[in-house]
């Protein structure tokens, strides 16, 4: 074996002795499995939508026309929701104006940048979501 072979393989075995990345110790990954949020998968609609005043509008009345869970995907911003609540008006004629504020404000709450979007199951999106 030449001398550049021995210090190549000198050096690659300090580099991985030493230098190299190591592995989590026992307690670390622990640790980081304690820290790291739980995402169970949601067993029915009610395990999407949080509990609150809206929630059950929300349940009763997005299912009509797409979804409801899709109004729980996407992130939306304020700006959107308020787009939304707008388009949406004529959707749900039979909603008094206080119920449809609610609604809205259940959804733009809840479902937004400042939150992570929910871990949805394809079953809960069957039947699609429209383009809104």
């Amino acid at each position: 074996m030449s001398i550049d072979s021995r210090v190549i393989i000198a050096l690659t075995l300090f580099m991985a002795g030493c230098g190299g990345a190591s592995s989590p110790t026992e307690q670390e990954a622990e640790q980081a499995t304690e820290s790291a949020p739980a995402v169970a998968a949601a067993a029915s609609l009610t395990d999407i939508f949080p509990e609150g005043l809206g929630r059950s509008m929300v349940l009763d009345s997005c299912g009509a026309c797409h979804a409801a869970a899709c109004a729980a995907i996407g992130q939306r911003t304020q700006a959107r929701w308020a787009s939304l609540k707008q388009d949406h008006r004529d959707k749900l004629p039979d909603t008094n104006d206080a119920d449809y504020e609610v609604l809205f404000a259940y959804l733009s709450e809840n479902f937004n940048y400042s939150k992570p979007e929910p871990a949805i199951p394809p079953q809960f999106l069957e039947g699609g979501c429209a383009p809104f």
